[in-house]
This record gives C-alpha cells, structure tokens and sequence, in this order.
C-alpha cells in the first residue's frame, strides 16, 4: 500500500511517533496490539498504532499489525472501516481516525436501520474474503452520528486463504459464525429469547462459544459459593 499522505511525509510522521513513544504523549487508547497514538496536524487526523512491550509479547504484537495491514488491504473501498494509509517500518499502521463513540455507550437514533446497515457490512467482509473475529467486543464497534456504524481493530480478522488450505478454512467459517453470532448479541442485548425469526437464521453457536459459556457459568457458581 503506497504512501497516500500529500501534505505529511512519511519521515515527519515517524518522527512525530518515535518522539510521541519516548514521552508517552498522545496516547488515545491502550489494546491488544500495543499503544494506539492520535496524530492531529496539517489538518490531519490519524490514528498510528504501534506494537509495544518485548520479546514474543512484541513480536506477537508486531505479527498483528501486519495481519491488520493485510486485511485493510482486502477493505479497499469499503465503507464500513476506517481507511488504512500504510504500515510505515512494518511497524507504524496509520489509520483514518473516525469521530465516533463506541456502541457500549453510544446512543443509536434507529436501532433497526443500524444493524441492518452493520449485517449488510458484516456481509460484504465475508464476500471480501475478511472475518472480524472480535465483534463481541464492543469498543471493536463505533457509532457515528447516532446512527452509522463503523468496525475497527482487525488484528485478530482472519483471511480466507484460496486453494486447498483446511485449517485456514475451517477457522474462517468459524470466525464467520463469530461475527453473525456478534451481530445477533449486540442487536438484541444478549436477551437471545427475543430474537425474530428472521433473525435466527444468524445465530449458531460454535463449540467454542458452548464451552466458553459453560466455564463462564462455573466460574459465576465458585464465585458465589466463596462469597456465600
């Protein structure tokens, strides 16, 4: 992905982020994949994220920024993410910033019209090719204008692999199900007794998610046993 920037240089903007990184300013959010820095100048905004902490935590970190690049690649045009302008060093993902609010506190002027809007996303990633994976998680959803969704933080998306690739596959179908799974969870609160008939179609819970809601389920029980 070339260099898109007319009016920042790529050698000024690794400049502001190095600078950034030494004095820990500008920071915006800490994630998974390290710090998340908010570059506001020359009438740009940006969002520069950067693998941080040593060793194999760095080097994991590294490797998801790289796998983030790669999707933002397949979303060329899409409209339901941020738009990537490059890993500087392949290690700097600078992204457009997006004046929004994460939907765990957003307020959605017609839930309807929006989660129709974000399956109709939801599905043009997978024709693409792209499984977010991690919808659940709601600071991966932002609103805007009340009324817009955008996804962000593809650093655990999968890439369906062409060919004869099985595990690759098989992993992909599964983040799919992620992803519907997400889609039903967010639209109806996680109060899964509501949801229409058309919408059911949608929601199949994977093995992981089953086990995963049992030792949720456990743990609750022993922690209450403890408290008690």
């Amino acid at each position: 992905m070339r260099w898109e920037l007319d009016n920042v240089t790529e050698n000024e903007l690794v400049q502001w982020i190095q600078a950034n990184v030494r004095e820990k300013a500008n920071i915006h959010a800490r994630g998974y994949q390290g710090n998340v820095y908010l570059y506001r100048d020359k009438g740009r905004c940006l969002i520069i994220k950067v693998a941080s902490g040593s060793g194999v935590l760095k080097w994991l970190r590294k490797w998801m920024l790289r796998n983030e690049h790669r999707v933002y690649k397949k979303l060329a045009g899409f409209d339901g993410a941020p738009r990537c302008y490059g890993l500087i060093r392949g290690r700097y993902l600078v992204l457009e910033y997006i004046e929004g609010t994460s939907i765990r506190h957003a307020e959605i002027s017609d839930r309807q019209a929006f989660f129709d809007k974000l399956l109709d996303f939801i599905k043009e990633l997978h024709r693409r090719g792209v499984a977010h994976t991690d919808l659940k998680r709601q600071d991966n959803l932002m609103v805007v204008d009340k009324r817009t969704p955008y996804l962000i933080d593809f650093g655990a998306a999968i890439i369906r692999k062409p060919g004869f690739a099985p595990l690759n596959h098989y992993l992909y179908e599964t983040a799919r199900k992620f992803d519907f799974n997400a889609w039903v969870k967010l639209k109806y609160q996680g109060k899964f007794e509501n949801i229409s008939e058309t919408d059911r179609v949608y929601y199949n819970r994977t093995r992981i998610e089953k086990v995963t809601r049992w030792i949720k389920r456990i743990y609750t029980r022993i922690k209450r046993w403890f408290i008690k």
